[in-house]
């Protein structure tokens, strides 16, 4: 194996490249073998209950009553602090800014999961995992890859589901702005069953071979994803990888797709991972039918990895269709059901026929770098302490008082023997998806005009075509410099910097006289997703650096 490490002298840890490489003789005589686990990481005790300090429910609406910091005579319900941190620590739900102060879950409809995938060839050895919960930062990560230091594995992408019906993983879910809702016991069982999981698909490596497929879901039920914020660009292209032992028995499925998992939206109190709960499950037992055509699992383990869920890709506020052709209800759980299913028949489809392609190596390109944490929303729940992490200055550590976070890219390359077969790209956070395809705002002048594909989604049709800051060029458009047939992203890839906003398009949010979306040249103030982003260069500096690994 050759290592290459490129150091900036910015220090230590600023700019750090690492190819893993190996002659391609030697990898083409060296057997693909690959082993997959998956473990529940939802917060329940041995007996299902729900985990989570105990309180007392004087208003027995079922769930603790935080103390709401718009009414400070209403005092919260008491409750016994077990660890000493001076808060109280439960499911918090993590995804929505709920009506409250605090939304805690009540319940589980389906379990979350961590789901691994472990690749090995010659002296590179791969671990995917992907977690249900909203996102997980770069420094819990590391201490995922510290606990599996021993593997000598390659590299280790850590992906989340980003469902919005999962626990508070980031700390933003408290009961309020001011008190961090992620819970010590829980992100403690996450890092361990995670651990566990790559350990567990380590030890079943066994001869494998690999195929691939892509496809697009049936019109005719309607479509799956609406895009919440212009210009309208849709990532609909689900990919699939499948891992199968030499005797044809599914090892893993990898699934990649764009839609945020919040199907149910934010009125249910059960933790769940929304329509990815069915896609996988009916993937790997089918009996399910889509068209009158019953379906047929492959078995395995099924893995899903969220794609370009940024700008804003959503199943809300569209209208998906049964069988019979009638409109399912929204925020359900059948119409979740309905998306999972449909995702899961496109995978099958898309996997029906297709041969294994020998893999004659792969290859992981691994880069860190430095994006700006300069959004004054997020900066400040920082200094309160609702997450914790690192910050940086000229490459170096600085506490909480440094301008820049650490995070860190790949590429995954699968050679076959003619060149790239299958591309892999981690992104830190929700890239647009105008990041992936193209179609930037670009307009100087004009500001809006009325379209089809606007009128097909939202009703209206008028659409915004010009940027908040024409003067800005937009970043390359990475779907442009990637290479094979089959081209997936990983959104949410190793940690959780919010929504990855083209730099021409990013308003801050106005903090005064409280908290609102920012409003561009335009008169358009929908820029809800700058409140959840790192800052306001994090595009380029992710392209960018994404490109360099891609050349």
């Amino acid at each position: 194996m050759i290592g290459v490490r490129l150091k900036s002298d910015l220090g230590l840890l600023s700019f750090v490249l690492l190819i893993f490489l190996l002659p391609s003789s030697a990898m083409a005589d060296a057997p693909l073998l690959a082993g997959a686990a998956a473990l529940e990481i939802t917060p329940v005790d041995d007996q299902g209950r729900l985990r989570q300090e105990p309180y007392e429910d004087r208003n027995k609406n079922g769930r603790y009553d935080a103390p709401d910091p718009d009414r400070p005579r209403q005092r919260g319900e008491p409750f016994t602090d077990l660890n000493g941190n001076g808060k109280w620590d439960g499911p918090f739900l993590a995804g929505f800014f709920h009506h409250g102060p605090y939304y805690t879950a009540t319940g589980v409809h389906d379990p979350l999961w961590a789901r691994a995938l472990v690749l090995e060839q010659g002296e590179t050895t791969l671990a995917i995992v992907a977690l249900d919960v909203v996102g997980l930062l770069y420094p819990e990560v590391a201490q995922i890859r510290e606990r599996v230091a021993d593997l000598g594995l390659t590299q280790v992408i850590v992906a989340a589901t980003h469902t919005h019906g999962g626990v508070d993983t980031l700390g933003l879910w408290g009961p309020n702005f001011s008190i961090d809702g992620k819970d010590p016991r829980t992100m403690e069982q996450i890092r361990s069953r995670t651990e566990e999981a790559i350990r567990r698909a380590w030890a079943a490596r066994r001869p494998a071979r690999l195929s691939w497929g892509k496809g697009r879901p049936l019109s005719r039920f309607g479509i799956l994803i609406n895009d919440l914020r212009n210009p309208v660009v849709i990532d609909d292209e689900l990919r699939v990888m499948r891992a199968e032992a030499l005797d044809g028995k599914t090892i893993a499925t990898l699934i990649n797709w764009s839609p945020h998992p919040e199907t149910v939206g934010a009125g249910s109190s059960l933790i769940t991972s929304d329509f990815p709960h069915y896609l996988r499950k009916g993937i790997e037992e089918g009996g399910f039918s889509v068209g009158w055509r019953r379906a047929e699992g492959i078995g395995g383990v099924a893995i899903y990895l969220s794609g370009s869920v940024g700008g804003l890709l959503t199943p809300l506020r569209i209208p998906i269709r049964d069988e019979e052709g009638e409109p399912i209800p929204e925020r359900s759980w059948s119409k979740a059901r309905r998306i999972g299913e449909i995702a899961a028949w496109t995978a099958l489809e898309a996997l029906r026929d297709q041969p294994p392609r020998p893999i004659v190596r792969i290859e992981v390109r691994s880069k860190t770098l430095f994006v700006p944490f300069d959004n004054p929303f997020l900066r400040g729940l920082y200094e309160k302490g609702l997450f914790q992490r690192e910050t940086y200055r000229d490459g170096k550590p600085a506490g909480k008082e440094g301008p820049d976070l650490l995070t860190e890219v790949n590429v995954i390359n699968f050679y076959g023997e003619e060149g790239i077969a299958a591309q892999f790209i981690t992104l830190p956070g929700e890239p647009f998806p105008e990041t992936i395809l193209g179609g930037h705002l670009t307009e100087k002048k004009r500001c809006w005009t009325y379209t089809g594909r606007k009128r097909e989604l939202g009703g209206s049709g008028r659409e915004r075509i010009g940027p908040a800051h024409p003067d800005i060029a937009p970043e390359p458009v990475l779907g442009e410099k990637m290479a094979g047939d089959y081209r997936f992203v990983v959104g949410l890839g190793n940690d959780e910097l919010g929504y990855i906003v083209p730099a021409n398009d990013f308003v801050p949010p106005r903090l005064k006289p409280k908290l609102r979306y920012g409003a561009d040249r335009c008169g358009d103030d929908d820029h809800y997703e700058e409140i959840v982003s790192a800052g306001s260069r994090m595009a380029p500096r992710v392209v960018e650096t994404l490109v360099e690994l891609l050349k």
